[in-house]
């Protein structure tokens, strides 16, 4: 028989661990900003704490599975390809307007 997971001690649903910097916070604390997204230190400190834990990650998956990335990247291609296939007219209508803006802007396609 599988444990029940909904009768927790209620003591310990109030705590969550951050998982970028390992505090033990208020769960509540998790979803309220209070201001700190308009401090730019603090800003600052969140996305590079946030862009270690993401180089972390992919080296960890690049690890795990070497060919990943590579497949991923096929993936993309083909699905854009799919796309433009059923879009076309679509495509190349945006397509043409794009080079004609860059024409204007005095960039070359």
């Amino acid at each position: 028989m599988h444990r029940d997971r909904t009768t927790r001690d209620p003591a310990r649903l109030e705590l969550k661990r951050c998982s970028a910097c390992t505090e033990v916070k208020r769960a509540e604390d998790f979803y309220v900003s209070r201001g700190r997204l308009q401090d730019p230190a603090t800003r600052a400190q969140m996305r590079s704490v946030d862009r270690l834990r993401k180089r972390q990650e992919r080296a960890r998956l690049a690890q795990l599975d070497p060919d990943r990335e590579r497949r991923a990247e096929r993936a993309r291609r083909a699905a854009l390809r799919r796309l433009i296939a059923a879009y076309e007219p679509e495509y190349r209508s945006l397509l043409s307007e794009e080079r004609a803006a860059l024409e204007r802007s005095g960039h070359s396609a």
